[in-house]
């Protein structure tokens, strides 16, 4: 918890972050005029469970009841725990999941599993959350919403999508997105991850795996995943960008997710396997030797896709293809917070970034079913491409790579025939190439590359060595002193990757 979101004292008095007031207050607006069942769309690490806290510590002050709904103990938990650390009492929060001693019938909030509920009384309620709300067209959270005909309805999620194309409109009749993940990476509540995948020969051949409920079919897909040469290069991946670093991968089935572990324990790496049998128990002590870095690796199977936060976990590895959009971002998103100085590392083994667009690219979200949808909403973002060198996958605008140096070759335009005059070259290619020379002998300046590199570079994107006097140009003392100071207080603090902004500026681009 950040000192912003401290509660200065008193019940349920607490000090949001900015983004978080105004989604209070548009909630609030709506409210006023009516609205009864409302969907807060906000990105994982927003603090979803700080939004709906606050509600609720505000419901208690006026003699209202709240319901909180999540499908998991994890969540659950979660939201027990923010309570009370908001400001409420323990008396004053009940918990509603199996044999949990917390059970408390009168109190005002009562936290519940929506598996435990469904067999249980129900608690009165004037208002219901349900967490993970893009859950909430199955059998049981309907059957829930209507035995509270006249209760505010209120859904969390990080992704109001489904892969089957239904939208979320039957349950909810407003949206209020909260925040944009690049905004909180610029407010520093999330970390932006750098994303590699593979070359297209190293992803799985899907094309016999046939497609039901908008997503891939699960047998089918584990057996076009889990396949020995796939499984070595997740390895082999994982010790060239992430090495060190504690990691999570998602995998299709439990045979795959152990395969995975196995792999990486051959290799001589610490890795464990957990599923939805791993008992209660077990889990944590998992998790625990993962957090002390006893395990380097843990590798799951439905497990650790929601309702997990572990900071300290640094890497996830996609090993899971998936045609869901709400997946791919809930997998991705659980290595998004800060934890010290570490970035995030995506090892996408699965093609996931280039089908769903980079985790921290903005999308417009709607509750309309998939047909109904304005062009661009849910969308997957910028279009990306491959660094063909490291395979990074950065925005398809990107011309130097920010992990490698990587100089993209620009889209060449065929000319096209006319009736024979002749047309005057524009200066504007060679500022274009001037530009791209100074940014290239700037990067092997600050990496201390041999003195051909930024020449072979160029050469790769244009097609010919640079014209002479950008070559004397480069070398004069002063223009590269300058440059020379100028990147090193360009660089991120991330281990040297250099900011193209910085860069950019530098060669004097607008």
């Amino acid at each position: 918890m950040t000192e912003h979101d401290r509660p200065p004292g008193g019940t349920g008095q607490v000090r949001l972050r900015p983004y978080q007031e105004q989604a209070v207050a548009e909630l609030r607006a709506l409210v006023l005029r009516g609205a009864r069942r409302i969907l807060i769309a906000a990105a994982t690490g927003s603090g979803k469970t700080s939004i709906a806290g606050y509600l609720i510590c505000r419901a208690v002050a006026k003699g209202h009841r709240s319901l909180f709904i999540a499908h998991r103990r994890e969540l659950i938990n979660q939201a027990y725990g923010r309570l009370v650390q908001m400001g409420l009492s323990e008396d004053e929060v009940g918990v509603i999941m199996a044999r949990d001693p917390r059970r408390r019938p009168g109190a005002r909030v009562q936290v519940a599993s929506i598996d435990t509920l469904r067999n249980r009384p129900k608690p009165r309620a004037d208002i219901v959350f349900t967490d993970e709300a893009h859950r909430a067209l199955a059998r049981s959270y309907r059957e829930l919403a209507a035995h509270y005909p006249d209760a505010i309805h209120i859904g969390l999620t990080a992704t109001p999508y489904r892969a089957d194309g239904r939208g979320l409109g039957d349950m909810y009749d407003e949206l209020v997105p909260v925040s944009s993940p690049r905004e909180l990476i610029r407010e520093g509540f999330l970390v932006e991850p750098r994303v590699f995948t593979v070359p297209r020969e190293a992803l799985p051949d899907l094309s016999a795996v046939r497609v039901r409920r908008g997503d891939y079919h699960e047998s089918e897909l584990a057996e076009a995943v889990d396949r020995k040469h796939l499984v070595g290069n997740i390895v082999e991946h994982w010790h060239r960008h992430a090495q060190g670093l504690r990691t999570v991968a998602f995998a299709v089935s439990v045979r795959h997710s152990e395969h995975i572990a196995e792999q990486f324990r051959q290799a001589g790496v610490p890795a464990e396997h957990l599923d939805g049998t791993t008992s209660i128990e077990e889990r944590d002590a998992i998790l625990g030797r993962l957090e002390r870095g006893e395990t380097q690796l843990v590798a799951s199977v439905g497990v650790l896709c929601e309702g997990w936060d572990q900071p300290s976990v640094k890497c996830a590895i996609l090993a899971r293809p998936t045609k869901s959009t709400g997946l791919y971002l809930q997998q991705a998103g659980r290595i998004l917070r800060p934890w010290g100085d570490l970035q995030a590392v995506i090892l996408d083994h699965a093609g996931c970034a280039l089908a769903h667009g980079l985790p921290q690219d903005d999308r417009r979200f709607t509750v309309d079913p998939a047909k109904k949808r304005r062009k661009g909403a849910a969308a997957v973002g910028p279009p990306l491409k491959t660094c063909e060198e490291c395979y990074a996958v950065v925005h398809a605008a990107t011309r130097l790579c920010p992990e490698c140096g990587f100089v993209f070759q620009p889209p060449r335009e065929v000319p096209q025939e006319a009736s024979g005059d002749l047309v005057e070259v524009s200066a504007t290619g060679l500022r274009e190439q001037r530009a791209a020379w100074e940014k290239l002998c700037a990067v092997a300046a600050r990496r201390g590359f041999k003195p051909g590199w930024a020449n072979h570079r160029y050469r790769e994107r244009f097609g010919a060595p640079p014209p002479t006097s950008f070559a004397l140009e480069a070398k004069r003392p002063q223009r590269g002193t300058e440059v020379s100071l100028a990147l090193r207080a360009a660089v991120r603090g991330d281990g040297g990757r250099l900011s193209w902004d910085a860069l950019a500026d530098l060669a004097g681009e607008q």
